[in-house]
């Protein structure tokens, strides 16, 4: 492994795991409404168009990876954003009512 080759593994592996404290933040909160919509939509959307030039262009292992892992988490914080923890937790009281 060269050293260009080291500088985007470092570069990729400290982007992909930079957004895992927050992931996580939000899963335990059961909510990501304090994060701003337009935000996660940017960041989702981001994602998507550079990992599909990575994918189709100049494939580039370090990016594909790191853009896989912010995808993912994009996905997650927007899945709470959506459909917060409390709201589950309502539709089982209510499903336990009936």
């Amino acid at each position: 492994m060269n050293i260009v080759d080291l500088l985007g593994w470092l570069g990729g592996g400290m982007l992909a795991i930079c957004s895992i404290p927050q992931t996580i933040k939000m899963i335990k909160a059961g909510s990501s409404k304090s994060m701003s919509l337009l935000f996660m939509w940017l960041w989702f959307w981001g994602e998507v168009f550079t990992l599909s030039y990575v994918a189709l262009g100049s494939f580039s292992l370090p990016l594909f990876v790191n853009y896989s892992i912010n995808l993912t988490l994009s996905v997650v914080l927007l899945k709470y954003y959506y459909f917060p923890k409390a709201y589950y937790e309502k539709a089982e009281q209510n499903s336990k009512k009936s």
